[in-house]
């Protein structure tokens, strides 16, 4: 479980709820997860999946054509970030 705010007392509150109620440890600041490796600045987290490409080249696919995914890449995701999908069955 990654829990994430932007409040360190309301975080450490949910954590201590957490292991009131279920055996739990606290890894500290999210590093890597689930395949995604995730780097923390002041202007907030930059999550990337660059370890895929070691992957693709131990199994042989690096060449395979790749496909697009349902974000763009460079798209600067914001809390007031409002606009509709374009094709919500997509996601």
């Amino acid at each position: 479980m990654v829990i994430i705010g932007n409040g360190d007392t309301k975080i450490s509150q949910v954590k201590k709820h957490l292991c009131n109620h279920f055996q739990t440890r606290d890894f500290g600041y999210l590093k890597y997860f689930l395949g995604i490796e995730a780097t923390q600045s002041k202007k907030g987290i930059v999550a990337s999946q660059k370890n895929d490409v070691d992957i693709l080249k131990e199994t042989s696919v690096i060449d395979c054509r790749p496909m697009d995914g349902p974000l763009n890449p460079n798209q600067k995701l914001k809390a007031e970030y409002n606009e509709s999908f374009s094709d919500p069955e997509r996601y």
